[in-house]
């Protein structure tokens, strides 16, 4: 996907740096600013994370049996319970927990962007802004909430993935990066439980009798290590390897029917610039406090650029060496994998049109969208082009403080 990026001489002052900078500035202030303006239990399931939060730091216990939360994997909640200690359990302040993680997920969505865009360093820029600019991102980032890990861990699967398809070998280095990858995954939250394994997949796809024995325990062994204990634990405490779910709402409903496609579709792409209550009560941003900006807008853009994206694809293919495929079919599973995982979550345990499960894969979207975006066989940006992406940055700002409005108004 690599070709001839912005100007020399933008490169050369680092215009990507200066960009990333920007975009990164931006994100942790509206994040921050959350953290202030969400009142404790307004974001999802706060205060159920909270809890889990408080049961290691006030009396090191996981959650038992009858107690929401109890089947997440425990990283973030061990990460919140040391920040609780420190600050004598202010919640607002463990919040910034989730601030940081949001940070290093982009940073990490820049690291894949400038492996598949060697030549074109602010075009790696421009995907780490796209994370960065969602509103979805930001609110979550300033609330106490596992997905932020879980997106860290998504984004790095998708980096190691990648390192891994560009690699002619595997050294010891990359495998025991990727083995701790895969455990970061696994007690970070399920939703990346499958993009953890796809990981492992690739590795021994892509280098099949090449894999000593030696690799396959720096690959498998920190999971067990690292990971084990917990599902030892779940074991002694409920029976079984995985602890029993919890619903998010007491009368559980599911995806159990094709009329409730275009609700589903609307809800999700509309989650994407949105915001939600308690995890039951869904909170649709309104510009500059006025009117809800229609669902039929945020599908119309994602489908726009979808098909976008595709015609690109179609359009470079034959022009791309095998390395460039194969990369290119790894993160169209990557983007699957979590598209079929919601989906069949909301079919066979809760019905939750929510894109947060789907940014698990921003690392994979993001280059996409930005490259699709940016696209071009050869040369600068033209003038429509380039008029274009500033106009997307400014709607996107103007969709990030109507958020924060909104935010405000339904604290009120």
């Amino acid at each position: 996907m690599s070709s001839p990026g912005f100007p020399a001489r933008a490169e050369r002052h680092h215009l990507d740096r200066w960009l990333l900078g920007a975009a990164l500035a931006v994100f942790a202030g509206f994040a921050v600013a959350y953290t202030r303006v969400t009142p404790i239990g307004a974001s999802p399931d706060e205060l159920s994370h909270l809890h889990y939060i408080n049961g290691i730091a006030d009396h090191l216990r996981l959650p038992p049996a009858g107690e929401p939360e109890r089947q997440q994997p425990p990283l973030y909640y061990l990460l919140g319970a040391i920040v609780a200690k420190l600050t004598g359990d202010d919640a607002r302040l463990i919040r910034l927990v989730s601030v940081v993680l949001g940070v290093l997920t982009i940073l990490t969505v820049y690291a894949v962007a400038r492996r598949l865009f060697p030549l074109r360093p602010a075009l790696a820029a421009g995907a780490a802004a796209l994370v960065a600019l969602l509103p979805e991102a930001q609110y979550l980032a300033g609330a106490i909430n596992d997905d932020n890990l879980a997106w860290l861990a998504g984004a790095l699967l998708v980096l190691a993935g990648v390192v891994v398809m560009q690699s002619d070998r595997l050294s010891p280095r990359l495998a025991l990066g990727s083995g701790l990858t895969v455990a970061l995954a696994v007690l970070a939250k399920e939703t990346v439980w499958i993009l953890a394994a796809l990981l492992l997949v690739v590795v021994f796809v892509r280098f099949g009798r090449r894999l000593r024995a030696v690799h396959a325990a720096l690959l498998l062994v920190p999971s067990i290590v690292l990971a084990g204990w917990w599902f030892v634990r779940n074991a002694v405490e409920f029976g079984s390897p995985l602890p029993p779910l919890h619903p998010i709402t007491a009368q559980r409903q599911v995806f159990d029917s094709l009329s409730q496609v275009r609700g589903y579709i609307a809800a999700t792409a509309l989650s994407i610039v949105g915001m939600y209550g308690n995890g039951a009560h869904f909170v649709a941003i309104s510009i500059l406090g006025s009117r809800p900006l229609p669902s039929t807008v945020a599908v119309a853009m994602i489908a726009v650029i979808t098909i976008a994206a595709c015609v690109a694809v179609f359009r470079s293919w034959a022009r791309w060496d095998r390395g460039r495929r194969r990369v290119a079919i790894l993160l169209l599973v990557v983007l699957i994998v979590a598209a079929v995982q919601s989906v069949l979550n909301s079919a066979s345990f809760d019905l939750q049109p929510q894109a947060r499960y789907l940014l698990v894969a921003a690392a994979a979207a993001a280059p996409i969208t930005a490259w699709t975006i940016a696209w071009r066989r050869t040369g600068r940006l033209s003038v429509v082009r380039g008029s274009a992406i500033v106009g997307l940055v400014a709607v996107a700002l103007l969709l990030d403080v109507s958020g924060l409005i909104t935010a405000a108004h339904t604290a009120a």
